[in-house]
């Protein structure tokens, strides 16, 4: 903030923080700031994230102690997050830069100081194909058999497979007995899983909720972590289908976004592709999991992810 808006801002522990409630006092750290002659209470968020109405809570909590305005801080948010707090013009402050501060007339999106070439993800087919070549180490296939195993036409395989080939995922042999067959295999482990990841995209093309378990539909999401770690349940069912399977299915969708909020509902995400692929456990397989939270930015998802993916022969330390 010295650098982008004050660089006479001052902060201080906040001194009546003490007469808080506890349970503030654990999830918050509190400090007086001044900022372009304006006085305010910055509040750190430190445990559980909670949600909006949460929020507007405890900083109404807050507000009963003190007439400052009252700034939210953050060491990283979702775009989702940001654009609620937004809405609902609550102040906030993010670690990288961005700030929202209405009472000053301020939205400031911190700019790159230098833009990276975007890496291109996965098309559906080059992850699909990925994710076979990352459970099936030593398989060596041509197009025809890869073709044939994965249910693609052989111009889908010859293109996921040489999507793989360009980015240095796979290498290939002329072989066969015409002599002019290419014969694929993968690179060793850990730098197949370690190049590869960054051309995960989420498999979840869409998340609807209903009533009742799809026959066949696989744990995943934030459910099938706390089963495989130590991470708390989300306290509703979370399963995964192949997209292409819901019309198969006598599912009733629920579209009340105030019974989505109050009843247990399954959240059900539809892949891309069937999460069955890869897995014969009762959740969807590790780097589908992985790829479909990455994006979080909850530090205990990240532990979690890391926790499950680092028993595996595969994962990079």
């Amino acid at each position: 903030m010295k650098e982008n808006i004050d660089e006479h801002i001052t902060l201080n522990t906040w001194n009546k923080k003490n007469n808080l409630p506890i349970f503030l006092r654990n999830n918050y750290s509190f400090y007086e700031m001044t900022i372009l002659e304006t006085r305010c209470v910055l509040v750190e968020v430190i445990h559980e994230m909670p949600n909006i109405d949460q929020l507007q809570k405890h900083i109404k909590q807050i507000k009963n102690l003190t007439d400052l305005h009252i700034v939210l801080f953050y060491k990283a948010i979702t775009r989702y997050r940001r654009k609620s707090l937004i809405e609902n013009r609550i102040a906030f402050v993010i670690e990288d830069g961005q700030m929202y501060l209405p009472f000053l007339g301020l939205d400031l999106k911190k700019a790159p100081e230098h833009v990276d070439k975007e890496t291109k993800l996965f098309t559906t087919p080059a992850q699909i194909a990925y994710l076979y070549f990352l459970y099936h180490k030593d398989e060596v296939v041509n197009i025809t058999e890869f073709a044939d195993k994965m249910g693609f036409n052989k111009m889908t395989a010859s293109r996921a497979l040489n999507n793989l080939y360009h980015a240095n995922l796979i290498t290939y042999e002329i072989a066969g007995k015409t002599g002019r067959s290419k014969e694929y295999r993968r690179i060793p482990d850990p730098d197949y899983f370690k190049n590869g990841q960054a051309y995960l995209k989420t498999p979840v093309r869409k998340i609807i909720y209903t009533k009742t378990k799809p026959v066949g539909a696989l744990t995943a999401g934030l459910d099938a972590l706390a089963g495989l770690s130590m991470l708390n349940s989300p306290g509703h069912p979370v399963l995964a289908l192949d997209r292409n399977q819901l019309n198969k299915e006598q599912i009733e969708v629920v579209n009340n976004n105030d019974l989505i909020k109050d009843a247990k509902l399954v959240e059900l995400e539809l892949w891309d592709y069937d999460p069955k692929l890869f897995s014969n456990k009762h959740h969807v397989d590790l780097v589908s999991l992985y790829a479909t939270l990455k994006e979080e930015t909850d530090e205990r998802i990240e532990q979690a992810l890391e926790e499950v993916l680092r028993g595996e022969s595969w994962y990079r330390d």
